[in-house]
């Protein structure tokens, strides 16, 4: 096969020979690529959900002695779904509503931890890594936030 794409004659009997002839299956790596370009087609619907509470930045709370080790409590809501967590030295317990399958606390190196919602959509997690970490789940997930 020629690739003497200099000519626009050259170049089209090239295309045609890819589209019309048939080839071998697609390697596993092209297949993955194209699983991973889909899956942001709904990355704005994923990041929708905004911190619209976190007791480190109430300043009544910030006003009490740091010393004490008290739970952080934080709350993310986007139209109908809300998302309560409350994070202690102990672990993370929280509630998803509406519930829905599961909670997954994800690190930048990936999954940390996965917890199933009950039919209240309360979850139990183990302690929570230090840094910036999100909850995702079966609705979308929340933005980064620093543990």
């Amino acid at each position: 096969m020629r690739h003497d794409w200099d000519s626009d004659e050259v170049l089209l009997d090239a295309l045609r020979d890819a589209v019309s002839t048939p080839s071998e299956d697609v390697p596993p790596e092209f297949v993955e690529a194209a699983k991973a370009a889909f899956t942001w087609r709904t990355v704005d619907e994923e990041l929708l959900l905004i911190t619209s509470y976190d007791s480190v930045l109430d300043d009544t709370l910030f006003a009490r002695a740091r010393s004490t080790a008290t739970a952080r409590q934080l709350v993310f809501d986007a139209g109908d779904v809300m998302l309560q967590v409350e994070v202690s030295a102990a672990g993370v317990t929280g509630q998803l509503l509406p519930a829905a399958g599961s909670v997954t606390l994800v690190t930048p190196n990936g999954d940390h931890e996965t917890s199933a919602v009950d039919e209240l959509g309360t979850f139990v997690m183990g302690p929570a890594p230090h840094g910036p970490v999100k909850f995702r789940f079966a609705h979308g997930c929340t933005d980064w936030f620093i543990l």
